[in-house]
């Protein structure tokens, strides 16, 4: 259970990414939005591996690794795009069917099999997800049922968000990605520390997605120092969160720990109606009584209570 504290930091920490990429550099083209992170994080990574050393690495940390590198760049540019299109509360959530498309990666791919109180805990985060969705999109989607109906229509709730955010669609997609890769990241720590494995990763696809951005995205380098404070908070919590990521995969499976990292979608509410509070009393002076205080009961408590329970489920089954 010593895998417990480092995956919810990591769950921590990817809310708090998403949250400063929007609120940084949300005006931004997705391309833009992806390159202040990857940049500003490459330095405390090359420096991470500089003090670690690269050790002489079997193939399969290098297939793995190179294999990692197209799933990831592809997952950073659409989380970008959704968040850019819809707040990380109507996006980030729909991350949690990430640890359903782990169990079955990492079954094909390293044989490994869930446990059944496992999959019962990856379900129950995924239902609390569901129920976060289905509570609070009433809240943010004007003319889609507002904060009323029955259990049912609140349930539904998130479907018509899919149908309705593009944003909540790419997250989807993103979470089958995600998926991908961290049973793909799981396979690299098995063959090296988690300072090497993340610092090897990165030193790779840092550069590999600046290319990529700079020939396809029209990222020029002047525009990476444009805004060095907001990116070099972003790089690093970048640096942080996929520090953390890779120590926690370390240390139990991908599907237990992803299961637990996807709390990060009540981490990514929480946020978002902070900033959004913050936001209003600095245009108000104050934030008033009335807007201060949600106004209609929706499904966050009950929804982050399932995915704590699941996870909490998941931390015992391991």
């Amino acid at each position: 259970m010593f895998w417990t504290l480092p995956a919810l930091l990591a769950a921590l920490l990817a809310a708090l990414d998403a949250t400063l990429l929007r609120r940084l550099a949300g005006d931004l083209p997705p391309a833009r939005m992806v390159a202040y992170p990857v940049f500003w994080s490459l330095p405390p990574f090359l420096a991470l591996l500089a003090a670690r050393g690269v050790p002489d690495l079997p193939a399969p940390f290098w297939l793995a690794t190179l294999a990692a590198v197209p799933v990831n760049m592809a997952g950073h540019l659409l989380t970008a795009w959704a968040v850019r299109m819809a707040p990380v509360s109507r996006t980030v959530p729909y991350l949690c069917f990430s640890p359903v498309f782990v169990v079955v990666h990492e079954y094909l791919l390293l044989g490994v099999a869930p446990r059944p109180a496992g999959v019962a805990g990856v379900l129950l985060v995924v239902a609390g997800s569901w129920v976060l969705n289905a509570g609070g999109v009433g809240n943010h989607a004007r003319g889609q049922g507002g904060g009323g109906g029955g259990i049912m229509a609140r349930l539904l709730r998130p479907f018509r968000t899919l149908a309705a955010e593009r944003g909540a669609r790419v997250m989807l997609g993103v979470a089958l990605l995600w998926g991908l890769g961290s049973v793909l990241n799981r396979q690299m720590v098995l063959y090296a520390t988690p300072a090497v494995a993340g610092g090897v990763f990165f030193a790779v696809y840092g550069p590999a997605m600046l290319a990529a951005l700079m020939v396809f995205g029209g990222v020029r380098p002047r525009m990476l120092v444009d805004r060095p404070v907001r990116g070099l908070a972003m790089g690093m919590v970048l640096f942080l969160a996929a520090y953390v990521h890779f120590t926690a995969m370390s240390l139990t499976t991908a599907a237990n720990m992803i299961a637990v990292k996807r709390l990060d979608g009540v981490f990514a509410v929480l946020f978002d109606h902070v900033s959004e509070r913050w936001r209003s009393a600095r245009r108000r002076g104050t934030v008033d009584a009335s807007t201060g205080r949600r106004p209609l009961r929706d499904g966050s408590l009950p929804g982050a209570a399932l995915m704590a329970g699941g996870a909490a489920l998941v931390v015992l089954a391991s």
